[in-house]
């Protein structure tokens, strides 16, 4: 005997078809929501970390730059103490060649020539002063040229003595002759302290 099912089994089928759908969608909708969370804490503890790093990259930037400050400070004052160091060498090396200088010029000047005022500026000295005659001059500018301390030594001008100077008496009660001369100094002689002596 044949059997008839009688029992509603396409809705059946639809149910279980439907119950399936939403247990796939609810897995997808749960996977996807897993997904998202997982990405939110992987972005969020990645922006943390670059935080974090931001943070002690400024904060040994900060040292850094405090670090450089005092470098720059102690170049600073290193520098101010080359400078001083320089200037107390310059001095000492003036004093020891205004020496030199004028132990020189002592040796060089002749009788019957005397020197009023020297000015040095850098290696030029001007020479200011009187002499007997212009044969006294004359003298003194080849002793200077044979210094090896001095060079090229440059008469600038004689000026004769007028009756009425008599500053400077020779002795028959006549003036001096006023002379100007220029000269350069060897620095080489001044540094070996070579100045020869007097021809």
């Amino acid at each position: 005997m044949a059997h008839i099912n009688l029992l509603p089994w396409r809705e059946t089928v639809k149910q279980r078809a439907k119950t399936r759908f939403g247990i796939h969608a609810a897995l997808a909708l749960g996977s996807a929501a897993l997904i998202f969370a997982v990405a939110y804490f992987l972005i969020n503890d990645y922006k943390n970390y670059q935080q974090r790093r931001n943070q002690f990259l400024q904060s040994e930037i900060l040292v850094l730059d405090s670090q450089i400050a005092e470098i720059r400070n102690i170049n600073k004052k290193k520098d101010e103490v080359l400078n001083r160091m320089k200037l107390i060498q310059a001095l000492h090396e003036d004093r020891n060649t205004a020496i030199t200088l004028f132990n020189e010029l002592t040796q060089r000047t002749p009788d019957g020539v005397y020197l009023h005022s020297v000015e040095k500026r850098e290696l030029t000295l001007t020479i200011n002063g009187r002499s007997s005659s212009n044969n006294r001059v004359a003298e003194f500018l080849r002793a200077l040229k044979d210094s090896p301390t001095f060079a090229q030594p440059e008469l600038r001008n004689v000026v004769a003595a007028s009756a009425n100077d008599r500053s400077i008496p020779d002795a028959d009660g006549l003036g001096y002759d006023a002379f100007s001369l220029t000269i350069n100094i060897v620095p080489t002689a001044l540094a070996t302290g070579d100045t020869g002596g007097k021809p």
